[in-house]
């Protein structure tokens, strides 16, 4: 078949007006929406100050070096590097399906492919995604806010502030795959935008947008399920829309469930096979109790008052996993805005009936999220038994324990505390309602504008953090640079099976494990194999095999760490010096194994 160039210039052309129009679309929206932009870019950038200049030398440690070797891993996978199986990664080396001990980020990895070209070093992509993803929930919850504000620039901007910043956000700093649920607002908008005006370009950007948070988090994808199955399903109980945009938002949730299948299938086996499910203790321990959602975080200005009145009392949360105060001035704000639909649900305007529908759906979603945040039984404060007499224990059921009862395949979620995302995301949108529904209650109210000064002033006071992101004590934590012995390694094939050991088991003052999460972090970055892991799930064995390896024998562990295929060793000589727990480590090992490689806080040697 030929082409005649006559032909191809027409195509150009085509393509030309096409790309033309796309650019000048760009632009337009950009320009409505530069204010709202331009100060959460902002907000972003003034939180992230410390981490801005530091982007490839800081890590705090722990999930942010887990989520990091994790992005790297996946994108040497995606480029068919040293990767003969997905499920089998580099790390507990030589165990099996490592990839599935937790969740993937294979979404997180395609987007940061760029990043991963211009530099391999895994801290430098795992910061950078980190804060564009927290833009990302502020500016996402911004684009939701105002759709459903009708234009409210400000009361818009303040929604997307809450979600980006609140203290629930804090919490999950660290954590990319919680970070995932900024497609919550995204998403949301998107339906409410085909519903309305029923073009097809909706379904394809919600279908873009599914893919990354249910390539990203398994746990998110199923808050996501929740939030979207609600707001559907009650657009379409409510006689909001017709059945036939219904069923092509479900035909899009389908096809992207349709994709994550394979993957989803070897998780489930491994997790059956390995019984790698939590228990209804472990989500009681992640659970929120009632007074968590009442209980300030101490990075705000109403937390550094109360914890200063109160000086003794629980900090932030009674869930070690995360915080739930999503501020008094949201949840006034919330019932006002309901309270008012509900008054005029009878009202003969199409669009009152329509907005107090989908408010009744936000309600739910925000019901859903409290009780699933809640876990299987209520804490009042840090515990579910309660003296009832004559020593008689008793434990208050919540409705989430049907779904231990009757969905067991949901036991992946040892956090149930992160549902409450779903509450902080309804209030968000109901603040950005209530400039509408202030002026239904009494038009032409003159105190208006300073009501809502009002409401932004206690969400400042409430709600927004007064400091930058926090940062670690532990000055290894700013050093960070990708260490000689890895170049070394990276720039030798033949290296490969590395147990990394040391003395200590971290470096004075870390609260977060960083030498642990530095073991498996340049496993990222030279995409080797490596005895040492990091996850929420450890296999059998393993703590007492590296046990073994540190109370080195030079009689015994040469012939175990063979029988393993260990081929190499790397001491970190920081951490394992005389004065470490194990002060013999570096000389016995430099006795028994020859030297291949030092630099200054490495030593690398082969198994023989």
């Amino acid at each position: 078949m030929q082409i005649k160039t006559g032909e191809i210039g027409d195509m150009w052309k085509q393509f030309s007006a096409w790309l033309g129009a796309y650019l000048r679309g760009c632009g337009s929206f950009l320009k409505r929406h530069r204010t709202g932009t331009l100060v959460i870019l902002l907000a972003t950038i003034v939180f992230f100050g410390p981490m801005l200049i530091r982007l490839g030398s800081y890590s705090p440690g722990g999930d942010a070096m887990f989520n990091a070797w994790e992005l790297s891993r996946n994108q040497h996978c995606i480029l068919r590097q040293d990767c003969p199986t997905y499920a089998d990664a580099n790390i507990f080396f030589p165990h099996k399906s490592t990839m599935l001990y937790s969740e993937s980020q294979l979404s997180a990895a395609v987007v940061t492919l760029p990043l991963h070209f211009l530099t391999q070093n895994p801290v430098f992509q795992y910061n950078v995604l980190t804060i564009v993803l927290f833009f990302m929930s502020g500016w996402c919850m911004y684009l939701l806010a105002k759709y459903l504000s009708r234009g409210n620039e400000w009361i818009s901007i303040a929604s997307g502030l809450v979600f980006e910043f609140a203290p629930f956000r804090m919490a999950s700093i660290w954590h990319l795959q919680n970070l995932s649920i900024f497609c919550l607002p995204l998403a949301v908008l998107l339906i409410l935008k085909y519903f309305e005006r029923l073009r097809a370009k909706y379904l394809w950007y919600l279908l873009a947008t599914l893919l990354y948070v249910f390539f990203a988090s398994w746990v998110q994808m199923v808050f996501m399920l929740v939030a979207l199955g609600i707001l559907v399903l009650g657009m379409r109980v409510f006689k909001v829309v017709a059945w036939r945009p219904v069923i092509m938002v479900a035909g899009v949730i389908a096809v992207v469930a349709l994709a994550t299948a394979p993957l989803a299938v070897q998780y489930v086996h491994f997790s059956k096979a390995n019984n790698a499910s939590f228990s209804m203790l472990d989500q009681e321990v992640y659970g929120s109790s009632l007074i968590d959602y009442v209980k300030p975080y101490d990075g705000t200005l109403i937390g550094k008052i109360y914890y200063k009145l109160r000086p003794h009392a629980q900090l932030n949360a009674f869930n070690q996993d995360s915080f739930s105060y999503h501020g008094l001035v949201l949840y006034v704000v919330g019932l006002f805005v309901l309270v008012v639909a509900y008054l005029r649900r009878k009202s003969k305007a199409a669009r009152d009936r329509k907005t107090y529908f989908l408010i009744v759906t936000l309600v739910v979603i925000a019901i859903a999220g409290f009780l699933m945040s809640i876990g299987p039984f209520l804490k009042i404060k840090g515990g579910y038994t309660y003296a009832v007499g004559n020593g008689i224990q008793a434990v208050i059921p919540t409705p989430y324990l049907l779904v231990d009862k009757f969905l067991p395949q949901l036991d992946f979620i040892r956090a149930v505390g992160r549902a409450s995302v779903l509450f902080l995301f309804a209030l968000c949108c109901l603040l950005a309602l209530f400039p509408e529904y202030l002026d239904k209650f009494r038009p032409r109210y003159q105190y208006k504008h300073l009501i809502i000064a009002a409401v932004y002033g206690l969400i400042i006071f409430e709600l927004l953090p007064i400091q930058h992101v926090p940062m670690s004590i532990v000055p290894q934590a700013y050093q960070m640079q990708i260490p000689a012995v890895y170049k070394y390694i990276k720039n030798h094939k033949q290296i490969n099976d590395i147990a990394i050991l040391q003395g200590n088991d971290d470096y004075p003052k870390a609260t977060w494990p960083i030498a642990w999460g530095e073991n498996i972090l340049w496993a990222g970055y030279t995409n080797r194999n490596v005895f040492n892991g990091y996850s929420g799930y450890t296999p059998p064995k393993y703590l007492l095999e590296y046990i073994d390896f540190i109370n080195f024998k030079p009689a015994s562990t040469p012939a175990e760490m063979k029988s393993m295929s260990i081929k190499y060793v790397i001491i970190n000589k920081d951490l394992s010096g005389p004065t470490s727990k194990k002060p013999h480590l570096l000389q016995d090992v430099s006795n028994t194994f020859p030297k291949v490689y030092e630099d200054e806080h490495y030593a690398l040697f082969r198994v023989i």
